[in-house]
């Protein structure tokens, strides 16, 4: 069976917008509609180091995906952060490694480290992690990045180590997630793209003897005909085209240099792939992360995730709408997926 994921906002933050999503991971017909909302981190946003412990505590089922940059704090110190979350929740959290982003946001909190460096230091930076998680007793660390002396943790995950997720699609992001992510995070991208990504990070795995699992995330813009949906898909696109030119919606910088934004607007050049992926709102955003989107019936977006699922993607980060976020109106349609595939 696969997994579910969506985004949680930072804002409003409040009992009742954590109890709506906490109502979507009920059992619908024999299927928990969502596993896990993402909890992303920013510069500008509240900080999720303390409002994830308050959805965890407002919370009995939800799961977290808890976004965090390597270099924010001290390796040891995180390792105890997320073990302590993980064992208070009982073990209802993993981490969203987020090694590149913006070069601005990054520069707010006082990180000027080039990116190359940047996956270097997170390598290293999991590595100090997972052995605090794993071994019992006193280890000093030595590296290019970090000196570590005498770490020793008393508190250790429900299951000996907490899920790393992470994405990117540089050679150094692959290297990085080919030696420590449990589940790599794919942006949407058409069929063919998609085959070709997994089977790149699944070859640079195998020489560390590892195997992640693989996530794909799409926007979702369903109707009972086609053509419902696709009046749901352009509203969307009018309304970030009337708020261009203003901060309303997410979108990415033209001044933020990755691999991975060049490869959304290259295919984003053409609006259509394969039977009803749509890339418009992908061009629209500046190549914004969470923004390629599948637009139709449920019998028709569950065609299309079905031939992701055969390629390997075990997992759907799903939204809808002008910003990439989470609705209980998805619940019934994601309870389906989740049974058939």
């Amino acid at each position: 069976m696969v997994q579910i994921f969506s985004v949680a906002n930072a804002m409003p933050f409040n009992e009742a917008a954590v109890d709506k999503l906490e109502k979507s991971t009920r059992e619908l017909d024999g299927s928990q509609a969502l596993d896990r909302v993402l909890v992303g981190y920013s510069s500008i946003w509240p900080h999720n180091h303390a409002y994830a412990p308050y959805m965890l505590a407002n919370s009995e089922r939800l799961g977290l995906i808890v976004a965090h940059r390597p270099g924010v704090m001290d390796p040891a110190a995180a390792a105890r952060y997320f073990s302590t979350l993980d064992v208070v929740s009982r073990g209802r959290i993993a981490i969203n490694m987020v090694s590149g982003g913006s070069e601005k946001d990054l520069h707010r909190e006082g990180d000027y480290t080039e990116k190359t460096a940047r996956y270097e230091r997170a390598i290293e930076y999991l590595d100090v992690m997972r052995q605090a998680w794993a071994d019992p007793e006193a280890f000093d660390h030595d590296g290019k990045y970090y000196k570590e002396e005498r770490v020793k943790q008393l508190v250790r995950p429900v299951n000996g180590q907490v899920p790393i997720y992470m994405g990117g699609e540089s050679d150094e992001a692959i290297d990085f997630g080919a030696r420590h992510a449990d589940l790599y995070m794919l942006w949407g991208e058409p069929l063919a793209g998609t085959r070709e990504r997994i089977q790149r990070v699944q070859a640079a795995a195998t020489t560390y003897g590892r195997a992640p699992q693989f996530s794909l995330s799409l926007r979702l813009f369903l109707g009972e005909t086609d053509d419902l949906a696709w009046e749901a898909a352009r509203r969307a696109e009018n309304e970030i085209l009337e708020a261009q030119g203003t901060h309303t919606f997410l979108r990415s910088s033209s001044t933020d240099a990755s691999v991975g934004r060049e490869r959304q607007l290259a295919y984003a050049q053409e609006e259509l792939h394969d039977d009803c992926f749509w890339a418009r709102l992908v061009s629209l955003l500046g190549g914004f992360a969470n923004s390629a989107a599948l637009v139709g019936t449920p019998d028709r977006i569950m065609k299309s995730l079905r031939q992701y699922r055969d390629l390997g993607v075990g997992a759907f980060l799903l939204t809808t709408g002008t910003e990439p976020k989470w609705t209980p109106e998805l619940d019934d349609f994601l309870a389906r997926v989740k049974r058939e595939l």
